[in-house]
């Protein structure tokens, strides 16, 4: 097969969100397939962005649209397709001629900013699937935005969203059922040797493992623990993770007076390193797809505390392999906070049935329904 694979996340070097349609483009290079990938400078020079290069797949770099195309862009791209102007990418994609297009989504509604892309595709009649990897839960969408959103999709051999939730979010955004829709799961990075020991410390201690972006809520998380923990002598917050928030982050610990308390560890790939030291996960995001640091933090042992954003309520069971946050809100977290510390000595326990709910659950393959015939 000649495949296409098109990453709409242009602005970040390769990271989580990429891996599922890097394992899908792996396996079909294994295969045999031709590729072209269409991808960033930035994740053009990742790893294994640069094997797939060697293995033979050809390599598209570009750079981000400006936004979704309202009147002034539409009536451009009328100007230059009467002037005989192509748009790149669907020039490289005419050139190339795939049998199907997979289209890698930073959020669901990426497509709105490639009308020239969607109009080829129809046109041209080739096959294309969509990735969804993050969702915001309440986006305001003009009515316009909704049609072209709802036509992109229904027309589409699959629409794949990473979490149930970001499913069921896009389904209520649209008022559309959605029916070619499947939820896939990520590959993760965990193996079975990445499992530590329960820790011994003197102290308990939490641990956020993610970018330091503020759609992270990492911030909301330091308020609630001050809120509610501060009075508290046993236990520590360990911060893994570099990005742009990071000196927000520094400062919102310092006002708090949090600085014996938090630590910034940095990026840590290792999570045997990780879950040797910690006890328990904190992912607060305030919108997501599905942190991958959840069923990653479960398969090691560890329950998670999580809000219910992205694919959290897919891995946890509340109170009994971890526990969920109804929203990310300071007082909902801070109440779901305190739930979790008041059953501090059970977390061993939660831990353990964790990670054989995240064996049971998790699907490593799962990617490869993306490339079957």
């Amino acid at each position: 097969m000649r495949l296409a694979f098109i990453s709409t996340i242009l602005g970040y070097p390769w990271g989580g969100a990429d891996t599922l349609w890097t394992h899908a483009a792996e396996a079909a290079a294994y295969r045999g397939d031709s590729l072209l990938l269409c991808v960033s400078p930035a994740v053009a020079v990742a790893p294994r962005i640069v094997a797939l290069s060697e293995r033979g797949a050809r390599i598209h770099t570009r750079t981000a649209p400006a936004g979704p195309a309202r009147l002034a862009a539409r009536l451009s791209q009328r100007l230059r397709r009467a002037v005989g102007m192509r748009d790149p990418l669907v020039a490289v994609l005419a050139a190339f001629q795939p049998d199907l297009v997979i289209i890698s989504l930073g959020g669901t509604y990426d497509l709105l900013s490639y009308p020239a892309l969607v109009t080829w595709l129809h046109s041209s009649r080739t096959p294309y699937c969509t990735i969804a990897n993050w969702q915001e839960e309440n986006p305001i969408l003009p009515e316009a935005d909704r049609e072209r959103a709802r036509e992109a999709f229904a027309l589409a051999r699959t629409v794949a969203f990473v979490s149930t939730r970001n499913l069921s979010a896009t389904r209520r955004h649209l008022l559309h059922p959605l029916s070619n829709a499947r939820v896939l799961q990520n590959p993760l990075r965990w193996t079975s040797a990445d499992v530590a020991p329960w820790p011994v410390a003197p102290d308990w201690r939490l641990a956020t493992v993610s970018r330091l972006d503020l759609g992270k809520g990492i911030q909301l998380l330091l308020h609630a623990l001050a809120q509610e923990l501060a009075g508290e002598r046993d236990w520590r917050l360990n911060i893994y993770g570099q990005g742009p928030a990071a000196d927000y982050l520094h400062t919102t610990v310092a006002y708090l007076r949090l600085g014996d308390r938090v630590q910034f560890r940095g990026h840590v790939g290792n999570l045997h390193t990780i879950w040797a030291e910690n006890h328990l996960l904190c992912s607060p995001a305030l919108n997501d797809g599905v942190p991958m640091t959840i069923p990653e933090a479960m398969l090691c042992g560890r329950p998670a505390l999580a809000t219910c954003v992205g694919g959290a309520e897919d891995w946890i069971r509340p109170g009994a392999n971890g526990f969920l946050c109804p929203a990310p809100t300071l007082p909902l977290l801070a109440d779901a906070l305190r739930t979790a510390w008041e059953e501090r000595d059970r977390w061993r326990e939660l831990g353990q049935q964790a990670a054989i709910d995240a064996r049971a659950r998790y699907k490593p393959d799962d990617y490869l329904q993306v490339i079957a015939p």
